[in-house]
Order: structure tokens, then sequence, then C-alpha cells
């Protein structure tokens, strides 16, 4: 039998580089990851390295918005054209103050947001509510940097030109 990785991993986004203060990023400000798809190729010669024009990378998301509040910064990115940093962070722990205290993994996103769609959903959540708002954005990548476990401090930075 197959093992469902969607229900063991879990994602938040962070519309902001949390590296510029990790410690100052609260539990409220992130949204939960629903879906994510992008992929990311170079050529290579055969010593190995990158040659040749790049394609467009497309990171594609799903997040989870309890208002459209929380929807807001995307819409306004969306506008001013610009390009601005994300953050996907792995199985993410917050402490007793609801600050980020740890992470397995992740990846902080510099692109411009390309499109952004809204969907409903009927279901009732734990708390309750009746509707759930659904968030569908895509980004047009311009670079990417890997994390690994904060206590590693592997950084990978990929430049998409």
């Amino acid at each position: 039998m197959a093992r469902l990785y969607s229900n063991e991993l879990r994602a938040v986004m962070y519309p902001n580089n949390f590296l510029d203060n990790a410690a100052g990023v609260l539990k409220e400000h992130c949204l939960t990851v629903q879906h994510f798809d992008y992929q990311c190729e170079h050529k290579r010669n055969q010593s190995g390295e990158v040659y040749g024009a790049t394609d467009p990378v497309l990171l594609k998301f799903t997040i989870r918005v309890n208002s459209p509040y929380h929807a807001r910064v995307f819409y306004q990115r969306l506008v001013l054209s610009g390009h601005y940093e994300y953050s996907l962070l792995f199985n993410v722990t917050f402490d007793a103050n609801q600050r980020l205290s740890n992470y397995e993994d992740g990846m902080v996103v510099n692109g411009y947001v390309v499109s952004v769609e809204e969907r409903y959903t009927s279901q009732t959540d734990t708390d309750g509510s009746d509707k759930q708002m659904l968030l569908d954005v895509v980004l047009l990548v311009r670079s990417t940097t890997y994390l690994g476990r904060e206590e590693q401090n592997n950084y990978t930075n990929v430049f998409i030109q």
C-alpha cells in the first residue's frame, strides 16, 4: 500500500524571507500550504557546469487562508509587479509564545506573483466555521535558496536568470 506523505508533511508559507528575523516569525503570520508544485532544471555540460538559458520556473501553490486579510499580501504584490521573497518551511515547530522555534527544511523563493485565484469550500472546520478560503498562487521564480536543518546551516542558492 502506498504511503500518504501529504498526511505526514506539514508545510507553511511565510510571505517574507524568514531568515531576516527567524525568531520574530509568529504562527499567526504563517499560512498552511495545501499543495505546491514546481520544476527547476538546468542544462549541464559533461563536467557538470550549468550552461545556456534556463527555462522559466513557475512555483504553483495552494494555501489555506483564514480571512481575506491574510490574502491581501498576494494581491498587493500582484498589483505592484515587483519581485518579493516567500518562505516555504516543512515540519515546523513553534514555542510556547507561538514563535518559530525549529524547522526540518525549506526554501526561500524570490519571484513575481503572476496569478492569484480564490476558491471556497463548504466543509466544516474543527472550530465550526462553514467556509474555508483556498488561494491558488503562481510565482515566476527569480531565485531559490534551499535550506537544510537549521542546526546544519546548509544553504544552496539557485539563481534563475
